[in-house]
């Protein structure tokens, strides 16, 4: 009781009266006891909600963070991208030039993790933790024994793009061509032989769509023969793996684009990275698609700008080509694609380049800029964007700092006053042949395009000669030709070697870059059309190709090939490798909506290569799993 006395009525109408105010006077105090109980409790979850997202916040970004793992070369010559926001990735051809060939045996597990790259988390997939995945370091002779286990809940491969793979078809990793993808819970071992070969290359899944999420990683083949520092006079090596990056599961963003409701035109990236590392403004995220977005530093990259970098450069993304610029430098094209020369003027702008092409640069900065801060540009070029992605940034930059800067200057402004260069690596030529090339045996003509049919469901596919292509159970390799289903296309070259001309016409009004597993060849005609389809047929005489004669005397040397909007591109390849190669557009949405084909390099017309020792292993990887 309270020290205040309440005086006490009898019963009756002043008793009735006291019960009720007091019964009022409980229901008041119960209900002040309520809000008091209420306001209290909202304030503890409201503090909670704050605290939870505090913390959720900073789980976002641990998320983000990539795994302390070793930057120096290991035995086996595998070197892994370090995981600060340092964009630096150094290479070490000193460790590889002067020994001799050996094995390098590498073990993989492929897993997935949350991490925020950009700032926005994506399930992204790892190997041995790493994204991007381990790069590889090897030299000429060298073999590759890398043994893969698949920790993902779906079936996966791996592709070691621009490598001849001679004698080991069955390593080249289509699924449906070359070997069934590795089941979940399962394990195989590559053995790729590198012979003859020296450059920048780099793998990828090719499974499904999993490139899309992270499945990739740089392969570098040092040459031993030719020391290239000398020659081309740098100091040091770096490696950029530029592209592109979407932060939606890559199946999602395939299923958006063969949408029955869809135009057919390709789902527009957010955003960008190098060396799988980015910046995404969390603020530019389309209320459409919500992001758990955190704002993270932006990455950088620190040079001693008094030496001279070669930069192996790799556009390892889905869809978008681009161009690099360091405004302050002179930089100089000296190799493509899988170490094949060019010759180019100096420029401080490189591009275009295409997904799955690479370009050799080496970099250099005069005295009057070699103490002071610069910048990296990366500008997505627009040719796919037919639809507007209002989150994302073309162009960005990213800080290149100086060691022992003694000025700090504003980067940014410094490249705004800067006048660009431009060396255009889709007009560039190699060096002049020593004989020209011998004529083609023969030719096979293509016809590659995106199409909406009523027989498809008026769903977006990509079609080559009519056909869109679908893996069958066992890949082509294990299955006699005479098997083969409606669903496969594939040119013979015929049982002995020979030089052909594969014609590759392009019915759509963008580009498609196409890679020719197994082999390098000679871009001999590039046209674009000039406003309506402007084909090629080799077989029609009474035509002559729109481009002008084919240049035999200094056709640039590649593996991958961008064939122009409304026109054509004719490659002249040897045709000497045995097996069946995958011929793909390398556009991540038309290859994975059936944009690809096979050449058959000798083996038998009706077996096909079904009964080689590369055939045979391969049906019985398949029977194993």
């Amino acid at each position: 009781m309270s020290g205040i006395d309440t005086p006490r009525l009898e019963h009756g109408h002043g008793a009735a009266l006291y019960d009720l105010h007091h019964d009022h006077v409980r229901k008041a105090k119960r209900w002040n006891y309520f809000q008091i109980l209420v306001g209290s409790l909202l304030i503890v979850l409201s503090a909670f909600f704050v605290l939870f997202l505090q913390w959720h916040a900073d789980v976002a970004i641990t998320l983000g963070k990539q795994p302390e793992v070793p930057t120096e070369a290991d035995t086996n010559g595998e070197i892994f991208i370090t995981p600060q926001r340092d964009l630096k990735a150094l290479l070490h051809p000193e460790d590889h030039v002067s020994r001799e060939p050996r094995i390098n045996y590498l073990s993989w597990n492929i897993t997935s993790s949350e991490l925020a790259p950009d700032g926005v988390v994506k399930r992204v997939l790892l190997i041995n933790g790493q994204f991007p995945g381990p790069a590889i370091e090897a030299r000429s002779g060298d073999t590759l024994e890398v043994e893969v286990y698949n920790s993902l809940d779906v079936g996966v491969s791996l592709h070691w793009h621009g490598l001849y793979m001679r004698g080991a078809n069955h390593m080249d990793g289509p699924v449906g061509l070359t070997q069934c993808a590795i089941p979940p819970g399962g394990n195989f071992t590559y053995r790729i032989p590198i012979d003859g070969q020296a450059g920048t290359f780099w793998y990828h899944a090719h499974s499904e769509v999993l490139r899309g999420d992270g499945l990739y990683g740089g392969l570098v083949v040092h040459n031993p023969d030719t020391p290239e520092h000398i020659h081309y006079k740098y100091d040091k090596e770096l490696l950029f793996l530029v592209g592109d990056w979407y932060h939606r599961p890559a199946k999602d963003i395939l299923e958006a684009f063969m949408s029955p409701l869809a135009t057919g035109n390709e789902p527009n990236p957010p955003s960008l990275l190098i060396n799988g590392l980015g910046y995404f403004e969390c603020s530019k995220a389309l209320p459409a698609y919500p992001v758990n977005c955190s704002d993270i530093q932006k990455p950088w990259l620190q040079l001693d700008k008094k030496e001279r970098y070669r930069i192996r450069l790799a556009n390892v993304g889905s869809l978008t080509p681009f161009s690099l610029s360091i405004p302050d430098s002179e930089m100089k094209v000296i190799q493509l694609d899988g170490g094949y020369p060019v010759v180019s003027d100096i420029a401080n702008t490189v591009g275009v380049l295409y997904p799955a092409e690479r370009a050799d640069l080496v970099v250099e900065w005069t005295e009057l800029t070699q103490d002071t801060d610069s910048q990296i540009i990366i500008e997505l070029d627009h040719e796919y964007f037919l639809e507007q992605n209002f989150a994302l940034t073309p162009t960005q930059s990213f800080l290149l700092s100086a060691e022992n800067s003694v000025e700090q200057t504003n980067a940014t402004d410094m490249g705004n006053k800067t006048t660009l260069t431009r060396f255009d690596l889709q007009s560039a030529k190699g060096p002049t042949l020593a004989h020209p090339l011998p004529e083609a045996d023969e030719a096979i003509m293509l016809y590659s395009s995106v199409q909406i049919l009523s027989h498809q469901n008026y769903r977006p596919m990509g079609f080559i000669n009519h056909t869109s292509w679908r893996p069958q159970d066992l890949p082509l390799i294990a299955v006699d030709r005479d098997d083969w289903n409606q669903g496969q296309i594939v040119s013979w070259t015929g049982p002995e070697p020979a030089w052909v001309d594969l014609v590759i016409n392009n019915i759509d009004g963008t580009g498609h870059p196409f890679h020719l597993h197994g082999f390098d060849f000679y871009v001999i005609a590039s046209y674009e059309g000039t406003g309506g389809w402007d084909y090629y047929n080799p077989y029609d005489e009474s035509r002559p190709p729109r481009g002008g004669p084919f240049n035999l005397v200094n056709p640039v040397r590649k593996d991958t090939v961008l064939v122009p909007r409304f026109g054509y591109a004719v490659i002249r390849f040897f045709a000497d490798n045995e097996g069946i190669w995958a011929l793909h557009c390398h556009l991540l949405w038309h290859q994975g909506s059936g944009m690809s084909m096979a050449v058959q390099v000798l083996g038998d017309e009706h077996k096909g290569l079904s009964d080689t020792s590369m055939g045979l292993s391969a049906k019985d990887s398949c029977t194993v799993r």
